[in-house]
């Protein structure tokens, strides 16, 4: 699709146009005094909505309102071509291309929304307040010079390392400070605190004694022993979905390689206009780096395929497959019948389990996506409920000892949105309070509930109280220090080269069979990196051949 950005634009001040002309025709079964709502369940469950939706009817006794909402797990029952015939008014969706619904007239303009002094929070603060300044330059439209907002945030989504505390801690699956002195080879168990007591954990990732994240991995190198010292004491170091193996460990790579490059240079691949200071080719098992930075323009914007964050992500990947004790375990990680939930199962039975599942490789929605398995085991003991089990999200280990200290960087996958459909007429009933519980679901105390229930953050800049901090699960604290201490990489930007391919800069493709920003012609040009690793083929040309796959999309570079 060749659209430029200024046919969108005009698109956009159609929309605004119908907005302010057009009558509400809803689905032809809307009735006044009810609001219908449809959300994407998935991950995040509706017990958010749920909560949502009974404090604003509390809220609104007095008017009558009433909210209905339909639901579904599938995020691809919706489009925006269908919106104008449903009795949907809000949409909370995710994976949805923006500019093709603001360009179709399917979304109505939020501006005045999220740019008004918001009723449900205090000092007069905005919804467009709590944006990040790329949500704003990728939401906004500029419609006869101002600025026009069609959708809002919604939640946060990144992958990464969850660790059983409990298990670490019981194992002592902990480094040793001074653990270098020990040969891995043939003193493996000197260098981790194991079952000895009085024994001094590293620093961990943050440098500093006495955290949380004491004797965690700092590197690549040090990951790798702690999986082989997990192995050797009967553990499993990581369990994932081997039905979902592509995406999953393609997230899970992609997480890597953001963290390696950080906000800046991560934010290449979809800004196309800085410098990359980190390009190079593979060779000999090796990256090669340049000897000099490369401006990046939109004619040159091939080049950010050569990543060096990219390539060690990948080789990190090689390497953890083909250990013994990953490469072997066909029955799980790499059958097409071991799902999510069964993955998400096994890590939490590790209380009734002789060989515990040290580490599981999963979303941030993880755990309320695991609320069926965690109510099952609070019934054995509450001991192992979500208010009590302890469950962390670990900081992802660096490449390198120099890039140890580095600020984590954070990859946002599934582009969630929240939404109004087009054509309500602004003076309805329908209309007024749709624009209100848009307002309401975003107001400081919703924000922090959602963090609360889900255990994750919406994608927002937002705080919460020490009381509302202390109230999360083990895991929801440990996940939110995280997003907050963390540069939040969000794959979009406002130029004409996204804006109008936007899908071959995805790093989800909506199909769970790989990613089209890390698509190669090295090999089938549909066979994704976790398959050509399971087939036993080269790292290096499948790196090599991302570069001359994006150089070759020609037309697109202008």
């Amino acid at each position: 699709m060749r659209n430029s950005m200024k046919k969108l634009i005009s698109f956009a001040l159609l929309a605004a146009t119908a907005l302010s002309t057009a009558a509400c025709k809803g689905g032809g079964n809307s009735e006044e005094g009810t609001l219908y709502v449809y959300s994407f369940t998935s991950g995040f469950g509706d017990e958010w909505l749920t909560s949502l939706i009974a404090d604003y009817e509390a809220k609104k006794k007095a008017e009558g309102v009433d909210i209905k909402v339909k639901p579904t797990a599938n995020a691809a029952d919706v489009h925006g071509s269908d919106m104008g015939n449903r009795d949907e008014v809000i949409y909370f969706l995710e994976q949805q291309n923006y500019y093709e619904l603001v360009a179709g007239n399917y979304i109505a303009d939020l501006s005045d929304v999220l740019t008004a002094p918001n009723p449900y929070d205090e000092g007069g603060k905005t919804l467009e307040s709590k944006m990040f300044a790329d949500q704003k330059a990728y939401l906004g439209r500029d419609v006869n010079g101002k600025t026009a907002y069609y959708a809002y945030p919604h939640y946060f989504t990144s992958f990464g390392i969850i660790y059983d505390v409990e298990v670490f801690d019981a194992k002592g699956y902990y480094l040793v400070e001074g653990y270098e002195e020990y040969d891995a080879a043939t003193q493996l168990d000197y260098m981790f605190v194991g079952n000895t007591t009085g024994s001094t954990k590293t620093a961990g990732p943050d440098g500093q004694a006495g955290t949380s994240d004491d004797g965690l991995p700092t590197t690549y190198e040090e990951f790798f022993l702690l999986c082989d010292y997990i192995n050797k004491k009967n553990d499993n170091p990581l369990i994932w979905s081997g039905q979902h193996r592509n995406s999953y460990l393609t997230h899970f790579i992609n997480a890597l390689a953001t963290d390696y490059e950080g906000y800046e240079q991560m934010r290449l691949n979809f800004t196309f206009n800085g410098t990359a200071t980190n390009l190079g080719k593979a060779e000999n098992g090796q990256f090669v780096k340049d000897a000099q930075p490369t401006a990046i323009t939109g004619a040159k914007g091939y080049e950010v395929a050569r990543q060096a964050g990219k390539y060690y992500a990948m080789d990190f990947y090689n390497t953890l497959y083909n250990k013994s004790y990953i490469k072997d375990q066909k029955s799980t990680l790499y059958s097409s019948t071991f799902s999510h939930n069964d993955a998400q199962e096994a890590f939490l039975k590790n209380p009734e389990s002789n060989n515990k599942n040290a580490m599981l490789l999963d979303g941030s929605w993880w755990e309320m996506e695991a609320t069926t398995w965690f109510d099952q085991m609070s019934l054995i003991n509450d001991a192992y409920s979500k208010s009590n089990k302890k469950y962390g999200w670990m900081p992802l280990p660096k490449q390198s000892p120099e890039k140890v200290g580095e600020k984590s960087a954070m990859y946002d996958i599934m582009y969630p949105l929240c939404m109004m459909k087009n054509g309500l007429d602004p003076n309805s009933w329908e209309y007024k309070y749709a624009v209100d519980f848009i307002q309401f679901a975003n107001s400081d105390e919703q924000l922090a509930k959602f963090t609360q229930i889900t255990g994750c953050t919406k994608a927002l800049n937002y705080s919460l109280s020490p009381d509302q901090y202390n109230a999360l699960t083990p895991y929801a604290k440990s996940f939110y220090d995280a997003y907050k201490a963390s540069d939040i990489v969000f794959p979009y930007a406002q130029n004409d080269i996204f804006a109008n391919n936007q899908k071959t800069f995805q790093e989800i493709d909506g199909t769970g069979t790989g990613s089209p920003l890390y698509k190669s012609n090295a090999y089938n040009i549909d066979k994704c990196f976790v398959k050509t690793v399971e087939d036993g083929e080269s790292v290096d040309n499948y790196f090599n051949g991302m570069y001359t796959y994006f150089q070759g999309l020609g037309d697109i570079w202008k």
